[in-house]
Parts: C-alpha cells; sequence; structure tokens
C-alpha cells in the first residue's frame, strides 16, 4: 500500500491518493473508511447521508461493507446515479447495490432512496425532476434552513475514458450544469445503457467527503491524467468540500 496526500488549487479540501496491491486489499480499506466516517457523522449529528454507485470494481467493496458493524437505521441511502432501466435489469445500480449489500447486510428500507426507474417516472428528465426533489425534501427534513443538499459520503468510481457517475467527457451541458442537482444525460455510443439520470458536479461538490474506487489496469493513462487534474476528464473535477480520497487498485 502507498499513499500521497495533497492540497487542491488554494481550496480547503484535501486530496489522498492511496495505492493496493489488489481489489480485495483496497475493498478492506474503503469499507473501514466508510464505516469510521458513518460513526463520525452520528455521533456528531445523529444520522449519516451516504451516495452509492455501480460498476464492477465496487461489488467486492460492498461485500466488505456487508461485515462491518454500520449504523444502517441512522444512514440515509441513495444514488449516484443509474441507467434509466427496471430495477430488475441486470444493468441497474439499484439491483447491483440491493443484491451485493442492501439484501445480505438486511438494511431496513426506511432510509433508501433509490433513483426513479424507467417503469416509475418517464422520460428520463421526468424522472431526474423527481429524483431531485426527493433529495431536496430528505435533506430539507434533516438539516432545516439549508437550502443546498451536502451528502456526508459519495462513493463513486472511474470509468476507462476518465468518467465519473454518469457525467462523460465531452459532454458540456451536464459537465456546466449550474441549476439542478441531478439531471438526465445520453452516454456515449458506446455504453451499453445509453439512456442515464446522474448526480451534476453542483451537487457532488457540495458533498463533504468523496471517496473513489478504481483499478489501474487499463486506465493507467487516463488515470494519471485526471489526478493530475486535467479537466478533459469529469473524474478530474471533483472538488468536495473536505475530502477527496482515492483509492487505487494495482491489480
Amino acid at each position: 500500500m502507498r499513499s500521497a496526500a495533497g492540497f487542491s488549487n488554494g481550496e480547503t479540501m484535501k486530496k489522498t491518493i492511496t495505492e493496493f496491491r489488489d481489489i480485495n486489499e483496497l475493498s478492506s480499506a474503503a469499507a473501514g473508511y466508510v464505516y469510521a466516517a458513518a460513526k463520525a457523522e452520528v455521533k456528531r449529528k445523529g444520522y449519516f447521508t451516504l451516495a452509492l454507485s455501480g460498476g464492477k470494481t465496487i461489488i467486492p467493496f460492498y461485500k466488505k461493507l456487508v461485515r462491518e458493524k454500520m449504523p444502517w437505521k441512522k444512514t440515509y441511502i441513495f444514488w449516484q446515479d443509474d441507467r434509466f432501466v427496471k430495477y430488475s435489469h441486470k444493468d441497474s445500480n439499484v439491483r447491483l447495490v440491493f443484491d451485493n449489500l442492501i439484501s445480505p447486510a438486511k438494511i431496513p428500507f426506511d432510509n433508501i432512496y433509490p433513483a426513479p426507474a424507467h417503469d416509475n417516472f418517464a422520460p428520463a428528465h421526468k424522472a431526474a425532476w423527481v429524483y431531485e426533489l426527493i433529495i431536496r425534501q430528505v435533506f430539507k427534513h434533516l438539516r432545516p434552513g439549508k437550502a443546498m443538499p451536502s451528502f456526508d459520503l459519495i462513493i463513486g468510481g472511474m470509468g476507462d475514458d476518465g468518467h465519473t457517475a454518469s457525467l462523460f467527457p465531452g459532454d458540456v451541458k451536464a459537465l456546466n450544469e449550474k441549476t439542478k442537482l441531478i439531471t438526465s444525460v445520453k452516454a456515449p455510443k458506446y455504453a451499453a445503457i445509453r439512456e442515464r439520470i446522474t448526480m451534476t458536479l453542483k451537487l457532488m461538490n457540495k458533498a463533504k467527503n468523496i471517496l473513489m474506487l478504481t483499478e489501474e489496469k487499463g486506465r493507467e493513462a487516463v488515470l494519471e491524467r485526471v489526478l493530475k487534474g486535467d479537466k478533459r476528464y469529469p473524474a478530474a473535477r471533483l472538488n468536495p468540500k473536505e475530502r477527496l480520497t482515492w483509492m487505487i487498485a494495482k491489480t
């Protein structure tokens, strides 16, 4: 395991980069990180707000998190993004989290807020509007008087092209969105499912902390550029209020 830390350009946000031997080692460390964050927030204010994501890298992490003594009854769970499909679809991020974390950990449904599915609301822009409304209402209840939702922790990943959530390189409209917290997007043609809803940078960068989990293999060049702050890649545009933590599996 190798670590490096630094500060972003004149900002208070601290960036930490830690490399791990493999995905198993990374997943164990990430689960411990999330448990510690949850425990601290519940002690400080009585609850913990968490946004989750999909992708193959994150599944071993969810399986490790199941074993932690998380304060699930005091944790509010949301999704960073999802493909605009039914929850039963094999590519649904909601299904991925349910199968690998929510169900095995027996997390109560009371505080779980999945992104709307294709058969709940359509078209995608309406589903995005509904999800933003849900997020705003939940945070209004949790933080009366605070106009802008701010997650305690967002857990994300990075694709081979440097995308994060469903924010892709070259999607000028979504990347520069200044008003919406959730938006609908069309992924590039190489994506299996193109229609999606996603958090915007406006919402993600209001989070207290962001934890990025990724594998280096096959994306070495892009990852290097992202970590150096190349803004052509959406993953390089993350700037939470306190800490941005990268955990990278070498193999």
